[in-house]
């Protein structure tokens, strides 16, 4: 064996281990091997970039922002909470998440299709007091058997199909796999659906009752005219068991509803008081057919780069004994707030006339530079990102589901090819 055979033996490994123990990002991992290699005289400079000049790379990368886009207007949640439903069996709910999981991964990624239905399914299954685990290593399952049916369906495919490409050869047709791969799919998904509820143990996450119990948020929520929750009652629009998050009072114009009975119906206009946890107030967001008194205020905002924070008032603010509406606070911090916690009392006010006190919790939206921008000043004793959750635009909805429809219809009709398809979303 030749001496570049080895030098090349040797990066691998290395790498391998690197990626095995994480010591860095997988793409500087790779990067750094594939520069060795070209320093060692073992590759040329052709041979090292020829990726960057196969268009499977490029497809792939526009497929992920077709997904992400579609995780960002918040249309799985919605649907996976009215297709699985509250009862049934564990069975049934895999039968029925399993499915629609390989129909959406012959079309979509499986990477981003799995990183997009694991909070949805998570959340689900907190609410119906479920083993998250019986479910989350099946639908990864699911999507990898739903990948093989098309060309898109996994990197892998387009790599394959690029490679072909690439070679003078005919490129693999959408549809071309489907004879072997979608009956291998249906086997599969029957044996997840039947041997899952057995071989995968219950794994409950621990509870953070303590911590959570004293950080009640108050949000309102304004039901939105002629959405789906307007004219529905309050047990069939799903705000009756929220996990997390409690609907205590309805204000219809100078009346107040409180409590709120399950058979209360909902009217366009009405605006929903919710208390609960930081995380799920942030919940509310993604649900359809409500607004949120601040998603008014993002307007001009670059809504991809939001975040949530919390930002606690301190004694030296200019905030303390002032409300939201008279200092501005949108145009001042360049941020709105979503929600208040109050450690003494629950806040009755409107979001914007509360007069802050000292001690104050704001949940609010905000750029990534807003901790960096705030966090060392006066204004605030503490500014703390709320892990990575990001606002739900989903009036954008329908334009990308539009969008994820035409970029799998477009190169199955033979119109366009994947890449140009992709790329032109």
């Amino acid at each position: 064996m030749s001496w570049e055979a080895w030098v090349t033996l040797a990066v691998i490994a290395a790498a391998v281990i690197l990626l095995a123990l994480e010591v860095t990002v997988p793409a500087g991992v790779v990067f750094g091997a594939t520069v060795t290699l070209l320093v060692a005289n073992v590759i040329d400079a052709q041979q090292a970039f020829s990726g960057f000049s196969n268009p499977a790379p490029i497809t792939v990368a526009a497929l992920y922002v077709v997904a992400r886009a579609i995780e960002k207007v918040g249309v799985l949640p919605p649907l996976i909470n009215k297709g699985l439903g509250r009862g049934g069996s564990d069975r049934k709910a895999l039968m029925l998440l399993t499915g629609p999981t390989a129909a959406a991964s012959a079309f979509l990624n499986n990477t981003p299709i799995v990183a997009m239905l694991v909070p949805a399914v998570s959340r689900w299954s907190q609410d119906t007091e479920r083993s998250v685990s019986r479910f989350l290593m099946p639908i990864s399952f699911a999507a990898i058997l739903g990948g093989m049916v098309t060309v898109i369906g996994t990197s892998t495919n387009i790599i394959v199909s690029g490679l072909m490409e690439a070679s003078d050869l005919e490129p693999m047709g959408f549809f071309e796999m489907a004879k072997v791969g979608l009956p291998i799919a249906i086997v599969g998904l029957a044996i997840l659906v039947a041997l899952a509820p057995i071989a995968v143990p219950l794994r409950r996450p621990a509870r953070r009752d303590v911590d959570e119990a004293v950080r009640e948020f108050v949000v309102d929520m304004t039901v939105n005219d002629g959405g789906p929750l307007d004219g529905v009652t309050v047990e069939v629009g799903g705000l009756r068991h929220l996990s997390g998050v409690f609907l205590v009072q309805i204000n219809r114009g100078d009346q107040v509803i409180a409590p709120v009975a399950p058979g209360e119906v909902l009217m366009g206009g009405d605006r929903l008081r919710f208390v609960g946890k930081a995380t799920d107030v942030v919940d509310l967001h993604a649900m359809r057919g409500l607004t949120a008194e601040s998603d008014d205020h993002l307007d001009g905002f670059d809504t991809v780069r939001l975040g949530f924070f919390e930002a606690v008032i301190g004694a030296a603010s200019p905030l303390v004994g002032t409300s939201l509406k008279e200092i501005g606070f949108r145009s001042r911090y360049q941020a709105a707030v979503v929600a208040v916690h109050r450690a003494d009392q629950r806040v009755e006010e409107k979001l914007g006339e509360i007069r802050l006190r000292v001690g104050d919790t704001l949940l609010l939206v905000a750029a990534p530079g807003f901790r960096s921008r705030w966090g060392d000043q006066s204004d605030f004793l503490l500014v703390s990102r709320l892990s990575d959750a990001t606002p739900v635009r989903s009036e954008k909805a329908p334009i990308a589901v539009l969008i994820g429809v035409a970029v799998v219809v477009v190169p199955a009709t033979g119109i366009l090819s994947i890449l140009e398809a992709s790329l032109l979303r």
